[in-house]
């Protein structure tokens, strides 16, 4: 059984990155591979940087109140960690500790989220793979830029790494155009790891939550570290819990937003419970990609909202343009659109992508395992 190692972001307390990371490892071992996720720890030292005052007391104060809270989410994450992962033995707190590790993998794996984001990644290249020696094969599986273009102080870096991938892939189509810019080759478009297993499959996982939902309710999942939707997104949660009549779960939402009526705040939840949150949605309102993404594979009715159509975070505006249901693109405005959402359309193309997408990577492995 060849040994595969995939480097991604998947200690990062986020739940669309716990999920990205299971889900590629997952589909791998399906493949027949034995499949390892690397464990560098990401952010570490390398990617620190200067927070202003007034938001550092602000996000200690929020500690402080609801510690109880973010103490089960935390440990609700580490549950997650310990239950589905299977992880290097050796831990990497530095890029330094990577690259001087005699890794016992046939092939590596460059994994998906944000893992070529230069505004989150700065100057760390570990997520193209720089520890690979020469005879291993190395694929590329969606791998997001998430933004339209790479600043200049980046591209000389980064070019001959992309060059050097046997098998390359990136998640959205903006990155098809920046990998073509950077080195004249063609990628292929695939979709995010989380969409390569069915709603059945995440469904089964759902129901390992013990989490307690009443139904139906309108499921908000907004996030604002890519830009702030607040105020605005409020009108935009209001108009659809007056329209549709039903309660509110709210989950990380911020202190300030504790103004809705008939809602339910929270922010003590993990992976699973995130997932079992979104399966039984009525409906989910969104700035997140993975926050779209499992909406779309559950096939329930939701608004993605974004900021706009500029360029500056491309992942969402990709995804949908793709599948055809951009009709759920929202910008962060009053709107005036249905609140229902015919997957007839949707859901063949997001079956077309996925089967691509897995034998892109099937393909792959396979030609990778014969090298």
């Amino acid at each position: 059984m060849k040994k595969v190692g995939i480097i991604t972001m998947h200690r990062v307390q986020n739940y669309g990155s716990a999920l990205q990371a299971y889900a590629l490892q997952a589909y791998i071992s399906k493949l027949g591979y034995a499949a390892e996720l690397i464990d560098y720890i990401y952010p570490n030292a390398k990617h620190k940087q200067r927070v202003p005052l007034k938001k550092r007391i602000k996000h200690l104060l929020f500690k402080q109140v609801f510690a109880r809270s973010l103490r089960r989410k935390s440990e609700r994450f580490d549950r997650f960690y310990s239950t589905f992962y299977k992880c290097s033995p050796n831990q990497f707190p530095s890029a330094d500790s990577l690259m001087a590790y005699d890794y016992p993998y046939d092939i590596l794996v460059t994994g998906s989220d944000q893992v070529w984001n230069p505004i989150h990644v700065l100057n760390d290249t570990v997520f193209f793979l720089p520890f690979a020696r020469p005879e291993t094969p190395t694929i590329a599986y969606a791998p997001s830029f998430s933004v339209a273009s790479i600043p200049q102080e980046y591209t000389g870096t980064i070019r001959p790494y992309i060059e050097a991938y046997d098998h390359l892939s990136v998640r959205e189509k903006s990155g098809l155009d920046i990998v073509r810019s950077l080195t004249h080759r063609e990628a292929e478009l695939v979709c995010d790891p989380t969409l390569l297993l069915t709603s059945d499959e995440w469904g089964a996982l759902a129901e390992m939550s013990d989490y307690t939902i009443t139904e139906p309710y309108i499921l908000v999942y907004v996030l604002s570290y890519a830009y702030n939707p607040y105020p605005n997104i409020n009108a935009i949660i209001e108009q659809v819990q007056l329209e549709l009549g039903l309660p509110l779960i709210l989950l990380d939402a911020p202190v300030l937003d504790m103004k809705f009526k008939n809602a339910r705040f929270v922010k003590d939840a993990g992976p699973l419970d995130l997932l079992r949150l979104m399966k039984h949605a009525s409906f989910v309102i969104t700035t997140s990609f993975h926050g779209t993404a499992f909406a779309l594979n559950f096939g329930i009715p939701f608004y993605s909202v974004i900021r706009d159509r500029s360029g500056f975070d491309t992942r969402m505006v990709d995804l949908l343009d793709t599948v055809g249901a951009d009709r759920a693109i929202v910008y962060n405005q009053p709107i005036d659109k249905p609140t229902t959402m015919d997957y007839t359309v949707v859901t063949p193309r997001l079956e077309a992508l996925r089967q691509h997408s897995q034998e892109y990577i099937r393909n792959s492995l396979t030609q990778s395992a014969a090298e």
